[in-house]
């Protein structure tokens, strides 16, 4: 404390912040804090009466009390008129006010106040250094995966052939469970969801189900040109693209990703909502949020790489104006909204699905695994038809008594309509062992829930009492006709919905 240097103010000095005092040095003495070179704190007056302590509006509880009194030392019981409340919920907030006038406390409670200061100081820089370090990481991950993108080291199959002819492709890609090292797809999904969350705030149940990946080999051609052309008069430092997002109707989405933007002046611009604010160009945002306001009632927005070149920052509304002389792109006061003036210095490059989602994350299947079984269910009827035909088989009786129970001390549940009809898969379920329950819990507790496709997807009401009562796993039906054809009980998490 000794080594902190004086505070310009002085003795007269009227500050209640605890910082203040942990950063300074006050020249009145604090054994005596009642001498003459406090008189004129008017604040922290030289008496010791209550009324002459300044009061606020008792709006803390009594948690945020016991703090202040752990601060101190001392406890507000004592004199509720000498306490301060602080209005905050962060403990480490570094603005939390003296609970008493600087000058009316014991030597003790301003050295326990100070030392406590300097705690709440250097966990707020822990968390801020935290904070900090993460976002790096983050953006350290989208710069890896929007080179490899950029530089064309990672294709997807058919994408090589896509961009050496003049048809538009598609790449629907999924989340997976699994990581596979150098897998393009994955790169391309991983880059566009990584984005959509990095500067998602205040948005914690949504949840990317989807990203299709657009190569339009015309519009690559004349973004990489622009690219070039960029470099060429700026310097390398402005040619690099960055991600952002644009909110528009879906039946534009197409349009765009077919055609590319158009700007003002060109054929067939129009102006969705004003003139634009900060220019008349097309307005993008690396917060997703942002351009969702352009979307209600849709769950998709365009991902594009933009080249913004030399930024002017706004620092008043332009409304309507055109690109300032001198400069590549605009970007609003806040540098929130980017506006790009150039159609063919825009590449969109990704369609992200989202949806709002009450419950948790659902992984869904790679499409090659997705195709599989799909063929499979589409054929599910000869599955059928070859586990129901197993119990008219005449078999020798030690065979009859093992396969008699495959489903042994296993009790079975249906959600929605299965191949046969209800009372021939229970009767399916009984041939060979299992049980069936009476009902959703509270009346029984199955150990299998078979739940139909069209129920799984639809998150029907029958499968949400079931999820309700704490029920996670749910099986196709195929479980129950690859089991008996198998002779045994398959093992069930192959079978899962996901």
């Amino acid at each position: 404390i000794k080594s902190l240097p004086v505070c310009p103010f002085g003795a007269t000095c009227y500050r209640k912040n605890l910082l203040h005092f942990a950063e300074y040095t006050h020249p009145f003495d604090l054994l005596n804090p009642d001498k003459d070179d406090s008189q004129n704190d008017d604040e922290a007056t030289s008496t010791s009466s209550p009324m002459d302590t300044q009061t606020v509006t008792k709006k803390s509880t009594s948690t945020k009390k016991r703090k202040i009194d752990e601060i101190t030392g001392s406890s507000s019981k004592k004199n509720g008129s000498d306490t301060e409340e602080y209005d905050s919920d962060d403990e480490s907030a570094y603005d939390i006010q003296l609970t008493k006038s600087y000058s009316q406390m014991t030597d003790d409670e301003k050295r326990s106040m100070i030392e406590r200061a300097f705690e709440v100081k250097e966990k707020l820089k822990e968390k801020l250094k935290k904070s900090k370090d993460e976002m790096d990481a983050k953006q350290k991950e989208i710069d890896e995966l929007q080179e490899n993108v950029s530089n064309g080291v990672l294709l997807l199959d058919g994408e090589k052939e896509a961009l050496e002819g003049t048809d538009i492709k598609y790449f629907e890609l999924f989340p997976e469970r699994s990581y596979k090292q150098g897998s393009a797809a994955q790169t391309h999904f991983r880059l566009a969801e990584s984005q959509f969350y990095r500067l998602l705030s205040g948005q914690a149940n949504i949840h990317v189900t989807k990203v299709e990946y657009v190569v339009n080999p015309i519009l690559v051609k004349k973004f990489k040109d622009a690219r070039e052309e960029l470099k060429k008069n700026r310097g390398d430092e402005y040619s690099y693209p960055v991600l952002a997002f644009h909110g528009t109707k879906v039946e534009n989405i197409k349009l765009i990703c077919e055609g590319g933007f158009k700007v003002p002046g060109q054929a067939g611009f129009k102006h969705r909502t004003d003139t634009g604010y900060y220019g008349c160009g097309v307005y993008f945002s690396e917060y997703p949020g942002y351009s969702m306001g352009y979307i209600a009632g849709t769950t998709k927005l365009l991902l594009c790489q933009v080249l913004q070149g030399k930024v002017y920052t706004c620092t008043k509304l332009i409304q309507g104006e055109p690109l300032l002389k001198g400069y590549d792109s605009h970007c609003s006061p806040c540098k929130k909204e980017l506006i790009i003036f150039h159609s063919e210095r825009i590449l969109p490059q990704y369609v992200v699905h989202y949806k709002q989602s009450t419950g948790e994350f659902k992984y869904t299947l790679p499409a090659e695994e997705k195709a599989a079984l799909k063929k499979k269910l589409a054929n599910i009827g000869k599955t059928y038809k070859k586990a129901f035909l197993m119990k008219k088989k005449k078999q020798e009786t030690l065979i009859l008594f093992s396969i008699g129970f495959i489903f042994h001390n296993t009790k079975f549940a249906f959600i929605g309509d299965m191949f046969d009809t209800k009372i021939a898969m229970e009767n399916l379920i009984k041939k060979f062992g299992g049980t069936i329950s009476i009902g959703p819990p509270p009346s029984d507790y199955p150990q299998i829930i078979i739940c139909s496709m069209k129920d799984w997807e639809t998150s029907s009401a029958d499968l949400t009492v079931y999820q309700t009562a704490g029920y996670a796993q749910f099986y196709r039906e195929d479980y129950i006709y690859d089991s008996i054809i198998n002779g045994a009980a398959q093992t069930a998490t192959n079978y899962l919905h996901e």
